[in-house]
């Protein structure tokens, strides 16, 4: 047998374990992605919640204002390990379960966009 022979042999037998085998087969396990967001407009808050069941990491992704000179609005953000504020780009870890509320801090009308990634369950 050449080796050519030899590879397409192996790949033959490697299909038909995995047809005959399909329970052996292990898929990765992918984590979930939540995205908030909270707005502030006339004086009032209009935050975004949401429920993590274990550790999470927050990202704070995007923030507007429609008033151009004023300093960027910043998410404002309440959960379980982390309270504070966090600029845009900027990330916290989030130590278990619990209630995540986010905010917006700016002036006129602001926007804050937030990503909750939850990695995979061990």
């Amino acid at each position: 047998m050449n080796s050519h022979q030899v590879s397409r042999v192996c790949i033959l037998a490697a299909a038909a374990l995995a047809v005959a085998l399909p329970g052996l087969a292990q898929r990765a396990r992918h984590g979930t992605v939540r995205s908030m967001s909270a707005s502030f407009d006339k004086g009032v808050q209009h935050p975004d919640t949401a429920t993590i069941t274990g550790p999470a990491t927050i990202t704070c992704i995007a923030t507007v204002s429609d008033v151009p000179t004023s300093p960027a609005p910043i998410c404002n953000v309440a959960a379980p390990g982390f309270s504070g504020n966090l600029e845009k780009g900027k990330a916290a870890s989030l130590t278990g379960a619990g209630t995540i509320t986010l905010k917006c801090l700016g002036q006129g009308w602001a926007r804050c966009n937030a990503r909750v990634d939850i990695p995979p369950p061990s």
